[in-house]
């Protein structure tokens, strides 16, 4: 199994009928976790662009630190950086503690 699955869930710019809706990662990963487990258990990201907007948020379960969803298909897509939620605030990677990294 791959060791982190991630989906995006909205793309803020385009909408819901955006191709990158739905997109799983990683690209080639096999036996990735299903999609409602990533959704119900795994941690909720966001993807900024240059300007500091969002992009696009989508979900991320596993062994992970962080970048990820951003190295596997943010940056190739025009974001620069990623926020996690954790208690109802959007904070920066340096602070993110994932709760995956622990288990």
């Amino acid at each position: 199994m791959s060791k982190y699955t991630w989906i995006v869930t909205r793309d803020t710019v385009l909408g819901d009928s955006s191709d990158a809706v739905g997109k799983i990662g990683p690209s080639g990963a096999e036996n990735r976790a299903r999609f409602d487990m990533i959704i119900i258990h795994g941690e909720h990201f966001r993807l900024l662009n240059d300007a500091g907007e969002t992009q696009f948020t989508g979900y991320i379960l596993g062994e992970f630190e962080g970048r990820e969803p951003l190295d596997d298909y943010g940056v190739e897509n025009g974001c620069s950086g990623i926020e996690y939620e954790q208690e109802g605030e959007w904070i920066p990677l340096d602070r993110f503690n994932p709760k995956s990294a622990s288990k």
